[in-house]
């Protein structure tokens, strides 16, 4: 039996292991933390959520596993394909909000579109074009799954340090953990994040898939 936590990227899986495994891990260099134990069921990711993947493939992983009985082995595979009775425990880091899907784009972009290449190579409208795309693959949920041992949680409920966070990790020391993860992620608690690119790419994205038609600049 073993404890997972199912998250799609950007979303502080590596944290929530850190915290609930009562380990440290070093900074990755994707702005996000390099936890050992966040990668160990991960077969795989998507562009928006990883819900297509080899159940058979992923059960296999986790049984070759030998880890201690208080580790979260983290996974970007979404839950919703396997018998979660299977486990002892589950988490997972949802995004069903439009809150929580701003979130996860807005540290993508700021996390790997403003620093990776082939994007600081594109400027001006053909810029804003792949900023907005892209976004899109952000709107998909990343939905709950219900089940006795299954704990739903949103992203945003992290970010926020909402009533149902502190519960979650009651009993955890996370103050070390919780503000090194909000230092790298500052901008998140800009007051004027509501106003970023980022977020106007998002909605802008949003009005081109509901409409189906392309957003018209003026």
């Amino acid at each position: 039996m073993t404890n997972i936590i199912c998250f799609p990227h950007y979303t502080a899986g590596g944290l929530l292991c850190d915290i609930l495994s009562k380990t440290y891990s070093n900074l990755g260099d994707n702005g996000g933390i390099n936890s050992i134990q966040h990668s160990l069921g991960k077969i795989g990711d998507a562009d928006t959520v990883f819900d297509n993947y080899d159940t058979v493939d992923f059960l296999s992983k986790l049984s070759k596993l030998k880890v201690d009985k208080n580790c979260w082995i983290g996974t970007h595979c979404w839950p919703g394909l396997l018998d979660v009775a299977q486990f002892d425990r589950v988490i997972i880091i949802t995004t069903a909000t439009c809150r929580s899907k701003l979130y996860r784009w807005i540290r993508a972009y700021h996390h790997y579109y403003l620093k990776s290449l082939p994007w600081l190579e594109v400027f001006d409208m053909d810029r804003i074009d792949k900023e907005r795309e892209t976004a899109k693959n952000y709107l998909k949920s990343f939905l709950p799954v219900n089940g006795p041992n299954v704990i739903n949680i949103e992203f945003a409920e992290i970010v926020d340090e909402s009533q149902q966070f502190n519960n979650l990790i009651a009993g955890h020391d996370i103050s070390a953990s919780l503000s090194r993860w909000k230092k790298i992620n500052n901008f998140l608690y800009d007051d004027k994040i509501w106003q970023s690119p980022a977020v106007k790419r998002y909605y802008e994205a949003e009005l081109e898939v509901n409409l189906n038609q392309y957003y018209v600049y003026t």
